[in-house]
This record gives structure tokens, C-alpha cells and sequence, in this order.
């Protein structure tokens, strides 16, 4: 674009395969990872033109360049200034799980799931005298206590993991996941909708998973054959928990997970918030910030996830113990994270352990 004759003069920047990889260069020197959503190439007659689909600003956390921060000075662009820098920091960060339901109350909740609630939360904490606490109270005050209610009203967190199916309208769109079966070819061959409650879904969802055994040789030395279920248990929960805990709820979709013949794969709509999955395998790794804090909180409380953020490393060692290829993870491309969790061997090689691993991932956990 000519900016004094305001007219299309076309562009001759990259080609289409060097755009293609363009998303992935800009990330490896941005905070985060970020990156275009897209770059899309459009023609004005013979003109081409090249756009660019930029996501929008991350609050309160501002985006370095190779460790510099930038910033528009009138015409020209420089390094933005400390004061410049604390003003970006000291923006509210406001969490969707956290906003009260107008009209909401206890009534909108499952029975069944304020019950299963409250016994997680004496479980987790593990004291006598939280457990009569507990039990002396109403389900309000018990909500009022670890912050899913306030003033009569209920949190996004309290709809998402213990609502009623009959009244997820409240929440636009409402939160759902999703169980599907694919055959050889990927053929589409079942699926199965679920709702809230969520405190419940990750039960019902794992259940509709074929529970198939695996045999193989783990040591050229034996020919000894090892069984073991073609999906460990606490590997999937950890990725379908986190899922729910980490999906963007405010612009819908589904929880999926789908089911191939040699393979699980998990997916939630959001962006991959490390933008990176070396930074989360480092143990000193912690995240900058969680996307739906009062709902993560509420799940620790619960047991179902981990306050130490290491969900990830987590399912990294469960399958390397079980001598399975290590999990794939897609991201950054469409909003939405993919987990893939492999349930055969692929290599026979990988299996042996008095061979160096097939894959290592930046750090010893993997030695």
C-alpha cells in the first residue's frame, strides 16, 4: 500500500511456503511464543497483498522482541520507557471464572456434584475439624467459603464444574466436551456429548475409551512379554483436568477427546499460554498467569489437578516409564491446544532401555 497515493501496489515479501513458516520464526523471539493467528495472501487484481491476523494484546504482561519491548513514539517506534512498562504491568487481569452469574444461584447447581465437592475438599485437606466444618455447613456458606459464591450469586467456576445440565444456558455458550471414536482411516465411527457438571465429566468421558491391553518386549535380553493398559488412567485424567481448567471459555467450542486405533488425542480451545512446551518441561518452570485462576484454584481444592504445575512434566515421565513414544503437543496455530498420548510402541528400538531414548527433550528428566 502506498501510503501518499493510497493505493494497492502489491507485495513481494516471502512466498507462500516461507510464509507458512513465518508463525513459527516470530515466536521463537516473542514473550510467550506469540505469533500471528494467520497470514493469508489476497490479490487486488494482479496485486498481491499479504495480511496479517494478529491476536490481541496479553493483559498485563507486555510482548518483548529478542528480550526488548517496543513501542510506537508518533511516527517512529523505540523502546518503551520503565514508566511505559509498569503501566502495561499494573493492568487488571480479569478472570472469566471469577465473574458472578446475574440471576444465578445455589438452585442452578447438581446435587450430586455439591455432594462430590464437598467430600474431595475433606479429602484433600485431610483434617477432622474441616471435615465437621464442613458438615455443619449449608451448601451456601460452603461455596461462600472457597469463593464459587458470593452475595447469593454464583461464579462461572461454580456453573463449569458443578451445574446443572438443564441450566448450562446460563453461561454463553454453555461448556461441553466430547467423546468421539475414529477407525482405520480415521473413519468417524461414535461420539458421544457431554455437559456439565465438569467435576464429574472427566469420569464419563475416559469411561467411553476402549480399555485394551498392550503387549510388547521391553528388553532385547528377555523374551519376556510386558502388559500393560494401552492408556494409563492418570495420564489421560491429568490431560483432560488440565484441559478444563485451561480452555478459553469465553469463545466456546468443546473439550475433545478423540480416540484413534494407536492413539488419544485431547484438545481445548485457547492459546498454549508458555507458548513454548521446553519452558514448561524445566523444573523451575511456573506459569505467568492462569487463564481461569478461581477455577484452577477451585480444582486443587478439589484433588483434581496440582497446584505445582506439573501436569505436563508429569505425563512426560508416565510415558517414558511405560517405555512409550513421549506425547506431542500442537499449538499456536487456530486457538486451540492438542495433546496427542500414543498407546502402541513405534519403535522397537524405544522400548530397550540399555539404548539412549529416542527423544529428549531439553532437559535430564528425559536422560
Amino acid at each position: 500500500m502506498s501510503n501518499k497515493a493510497k493505493a494497492v501496489v502489491g507485495s513481494d515479501y516471502r512466498d507462500a511456503r516461507g510464509l507458512e513458516t513465518l508463525k513459527h520464526e516470530i515466536a521463537q523471539d516473542t514473550t510467550g511464543g506469540i505469533s500471528f493467528i494467520d497470514v493469508f495472501e489476497v490479490y487486488d487484481g494482479d496485486d498481491r497483498v499479504v495480511m496479517f491476523k494478529i491476536p490481541a494484546a496479553v493483559v498485563a504482561i507486555p510482548t518483548a522482541w529478542k528480550g526488548v519491548w517496543y513501542g510506537r513514539d508518533g511516527e517512529s517506534i523505540g523502546k518503551l520507557s520503565l514508566e511505559e512498562l509498569d503501566r502495561i504491568r499494573s493492568q487488571v487481569r480479569r478472570d472469566w471464572s471469577k465473574q458472578l452469574i446475574d440471576g444465578s444461584s445455589v438452585k442452578h447447581l447438581d446435587a450430586e456434584a455439591l455432594t462430590i465437592a464437598c467430600n474431595s475438599y475433606k479429602a484433600k485437606l485431610n483434617k477432622t475439624h474441616v471435615g465437621k466444618e464442613v458438615d455443619a455447613m449449608t451448601d451456601e456458606e460452603f461455596l461462600t467459603k472457597i469463593r464459587l459464591m458470593e452475595g447469593g450469586r454464583i461464579t462461572n467456576a461454580a456453573l463449569v464444574l458443578l451445574g446443572n445440565p438443564d441450566h448450562d444456558d446460563l453461561m454463553s455458550p454453555p461448556a461441553r466436551a466430547m467423546w468421539r471414536l475414529h477407525g482405520s482411516n480415521d473413519v468417524d465411527l461414535d461420539y458421544r456429548e457431554f455437559r456439565i457438571p465438569f467435576i464429574t465429566v472427566v469420569d464419563r468421558l475416559f469411561g467411553m475409551v476402549r480399555k485394551l491391553t498392550y503387549r510388547y518386549i521391553p528388553n532385547k535380553k528377555s523374551l519376556s512379554t510386558f502388559e500393560t493398559d494401552q492408556y494409563d488412567e492418570s495420564l489421560c485424567r491429568e490431560l483432560l483436568n488440565n484441559a478444563i481448567a485451561h480452555m478459553d471459555y469465553s469463545i466456546g467450542g468443546r473439550i475433545y477427546l478423540d480416540e484413534f486405533e494407536d492413539r488419544l488425542a485431547i484438545s481445548n480451545p485457547g492459546d498454549f499460554l508458555p507458548g513454548n512446551i521446553a519452558k514448561v518441561l524445566k523444573p523451575e518452570y511456573t506459569s505467568p498467569y492462569y487463564r481461569n485462576q478461581l477455577l484452577a484454584d477451585t480444582m486443587v481444592l478439589f484433588n483434581m489437578i496440582d497446584s505445582a504445575a506439573m501436569g505436563i512434566r508429569k505425563v512426560y515421565r508416565v510415558q517414558k516409564d511405560r517405555f512409550f513414544p513421549l506425547p506431542d503437543y500442537e499449538y499456536g496455530d487456530s486457538r486451540k491446544v492438542v495433546a496427542r498420548v500414543y498407546g502402541k510402541t513405534l519403535d522397537t528400538n524405544y522400548t530397550h532401555p540399555v539404548r539412549p531414548p529416542r527423544i529428549k527433550l531439553g532437559h535430564d528428566i528425559f536422560a
